[in-house]
């Protein structure tokens, strides 16, 4: 097939190539054929846990920061929204970044693939939009990211990053009160979350992640369906792009739904699969880790479809633009109106 990366960050084909492609999808998914996109035993991922068997157990969470003692209560520090404290990044916010002290700039038209600048790259990119959005934002912003120490030196969970809540969006709508709130139910959405968040997540501006109808509810993880760091066979260094730090890493491709790959995405909003491949009923709803991309090469794809196409490195390939989750550390709740 061939094929080229358009302008607007999207796989462009020939319309006889497409068609090839989804006639031989559906004919091998009919006869059964053991091919490495559509392979059986590929339905089932060991890094997807039933619901009530995540836990905390062996978290560390990092320290809050320093805050204020009001009637033994803490108070964040002075914040036009003292409670704003979760977001999944805009495509048009993350790619309209300059470059940080950390963190490199994106190319406008594709992002930033893999290549966050690490960590520290990441939770900048976190703050840099929260003050946009929140101009005085004062918090401590960290990126919901896992990491491998294979290139940072620093292996760590992302469910381990967040601090231990309460987090609230924009709007003051609450995400979870606690890390166990953080954890997935039975449809893979946080247990702790009120309406609209426990099916939509919003972005920087209080919006809702996806709007005009976009397929874009893929978001960067480097996580099991848990938020712990996802075993791709490889240390976790394929999972994380070399630890945000590369746009060029390439994985194991999965099956059409994304799953047996190497580089895992969650859903900011629930896009389902309904229970076909594996009996799987939550895949397509899982917030921390719900599938597989093929690499982390910048671009997107938001017009829709079941998966990344074959040979597409692109972490945004499979309905996403290689946004990532962001909370902060010690807010507060919002103020009774």
């Amino acid at each position: 097939m061939t094929s080229k990366q358009a302008g607007r960050g999207q796989l462009t084909s020939s319309g006889a190539d497409t068609t090839l492609w989804c006639l031989t999808a559906a004919f091998l998914l009919a006869c059964g054929a053991d091919e490495d996109i559509l392979r059986p035993d590929m339905t089932k991922d060991s890094n997807v846990k039933a619901p009530r068997a995540c836990s905390l157990d062996g978290v560390v969470s990092e320290e809050l920061p320093d805050l204020t003692l009001v009637h033994d209560k803490p108070v964040a520090p002075p914040d036009p929204r003292p409670h704003f404290s979760f977001f999944v990044t805009s495509q048009a916010g993350l790619y309209g970044l300059p470059a940080g002290e950390h963190a490199p700039a994106p190319d406008p038209a594709l992002g930033y693939g893999g290549d966050f600048g690490g960590l520290r790259g990441a939770d900048e990119i976190c703050s840099m939009l929260a003050q946009r959005a929140n101009p005085g934002d004062r918090k401590v912003w960290r990126a919901f990211l896992s990491a491998s120490g294979t290139t940072s030196g620093e292996r760590v969970d992302a469910i381990g990053r967040v601090g231990n809540g309460p987090w609230y969006d924009f709007n003051g709508v609450l995400l979870a009160r606690n890390l166990s709130g953080l954890l997935p139910d039975a449809s893979g959405r946080p247990r702790g979350a009120a309406a609209p968040l426990n099916r939509m997540f919003s972005d920087e501006n209080g919006e809702a992640a996806r709007s005009n109808g976009q397929d874009n509810h893929d978001t960067l993880t480097g996580s099991d369906s848990c938020g712990r760091l996802y075993d791709d066979g490889m240390n976790g260094a394929v999972a994380t792009c070399a630890d945000w730090t590369s746009k060029t890493v390439r994985g194991r491709e999965g099956n059409a739904a994304g799953v047996g790959g190497q580089v895992p995405v969650g859903h900011s909003w629930p896009r389902a699969f309904g229970a076909g491949f594996g009996g799987d009923s939550a895949l397509g709803g899982r917030w921390t880790g719900d599938h597989t991309v093929s690499g982390c090469e910048p671009g997107y794809d938001v017009n829709g479809g079941t998966g990344a196409p074959p040979r597409d490195i692109r972490g945004g390939a499979g309905g996403g633009y290689g946004g990532i989750y962001c909370f902060a550390l010690g807010a507060v709740a919002p103020s009774p109106s």
